[in-house]
């Protein structure tokens, strides 16, 4: 005569075959972090200052470090309109800083993902007069946010002179893929 199997044993190894699985599969899903580009120290010092004002939501800050204007571009505003057009500035930085908190949530961290750095001299006159001269980065951050966890972050950053401060030329926020 046969003994009858009791399920208890089968369901104990149903259960620690399903706990291994479990575990495999949060194992293998878990986000993986890229690794950090590397930057120039006076760049990282930008960095952290620039995404330090949006962690704090500093916005003068953010302000402060926004919208290149060039010499030349500069010299070409008609007298008195240089406030005129720090008052737009500030006030478009304003709002793309409320937009992105809006859409994103609030900023928790970020890691260079690309950058490259380029240097224009006065000598090179197309570029100089469309981009301005001096040291150009490009970078592609990723960003984490309270709301929709990536984005990534796209700067252009100048500095007119080795010595100079960067300030943001140019940059854009999108959901990371």
């Amino acid at each position: 005569m046969a003994k009858k199997k009791s399920g208890l044993g089968s369901r104990r190894y149903v259960g620690t075959f399903l706990a291994v699985v479990l575990v495999l599969l949060v194992a293998c899903t878990k986000e993986k972090e890229e690794p950090s580009a590397s930057v120039p120290t006076d760049c990282q010092q930008f960095l952290d200052n620039y995404f330090g004002a949006w962690k704090s939501k500093d916005l003068a800050t953010l302000q402060a470090l926004s919208f290149y204007l060039s010499p030349a571009d500069r010299s070409r505003l008609p007298e008195g309109s240089l406030e005129l057009w720090r008052e737009s500035k500030n006030k478009l930085v304003a709002e793309n800083f409320e937009r992105v908190t809006r859409d994103f949530g609030d900023f928790k961290g970020y890691n260079v993902l690309r950058a490259k750095t380029t240097t224009i001299s006065p000598q090179d006159q197309p570029a100089a007069n469309m981009m301005g001269s001096g040291v150009h980065t490009e970078l592609v951050c990723k960003a984490k946010f309270s709301k929709k966890h990536d984005a990534h972050v796209g700067l252009h950053l100048i500095k007119e002179t080795e010595g100079s401060q960067y300030i943001v030329a140019a940059w854009n926020f999108q959901a990371a893929p």
